[in-house]
């Protein structure tokens, strides 16, 4: 990816759909306190006051979230069970993550498949868009149009835990390849470009641009 294609890219998307982007903000601030300690996370609080309403209303997900069967009492548990693998992720950046390091992959793939069978709010969609709100640093949404773009390139992409994984990797990859680009140019240090092309994108983190990205480029 060329740093010039994700700006340009990026900032399409951004013109289109600001006003939309106070809901996602407002979401992530609202969550601050168990993005620190998820063991806090309230059922009522934040489950169905934030992140339900962040699905439907950000996520346009009405017809998948708004059934009346969804156990969002189970989503809460689930996610208070999962501290320990949530606090391996806490304060690392997507740039220098290293996600083939043990405790890092194991805690992903253990927060995903410990989500992952909830009916519907366990969907690849759903589940990524409810663990990029819990850590915006570092997990990045995707959906069915992006899955299959990542797939063709490796194989191993799919939507278990494992294939969400190899999925990071390569987000990852391609977020550096754009940042090592620009570098040759301007001959910044990559944490200088990581902190310009965030403030050029209204503080959105690095995990959120390459979601931006994807979503534009995929429709």
């Amino acid at each position: 990816m060329k740093y010039k294609d994700l700006i340009d890219t990026v900032s399409k998307l951004e013109e289109e759909y600001e006003l939309t982007e106070c809901i996602y903000f407002g979401a992530i601030e609202k969550l601050k306190e168990v993005q620190e300690n998820i063991s806090k996370i309230d059922d009522v609080k934040h489950i169905q006051r934030v992140i339900k309403l962040f699905l439907i209303n950000w996520g346009m997900m009405n017809r998948v979230v708004g059934r009346k069967d969804l156990d969002w009492k189970k989503l809460g548990e689930t996610l208070r069970s999962l501290e320990k693998e949530f606090r391996e992720l806490r304060n690392r950046k997507f740039l220098t993550i290293d996600f083939n390091e043990n405790t890092i992959s194991n805690a992903i793939r253990t927060i995903y498949d410990r989500l992952d069978p909830l009916p519907y709010l366990g969907s690849p969609t759903t589940l990524s868009k409810i663990l990029h709100v819990l850590n915006p640093e570092i997990f990045v949404m995707w959906d069915n149009e992006i899955v299959r773009k990542y797939k063709r390139r490796n194989f191993r992409v799919n939507t278990t835990a494992e294939g969400y994984l190899e999925f990071l990797k390569d987000a990852q990859k391609e977020i550096k390849e754009a940042l090592n680009d620009y570098q040759k140019e301007s001959g910044k240090q990559l944490c200088e470009i990581e902190i310009d092309l965030r403030n050029r994108c209204n503080n959105r983190t690095l995990a959120r641009i390459v979601d931006e990205y994807n979503w534009m480029i995929t429709r």
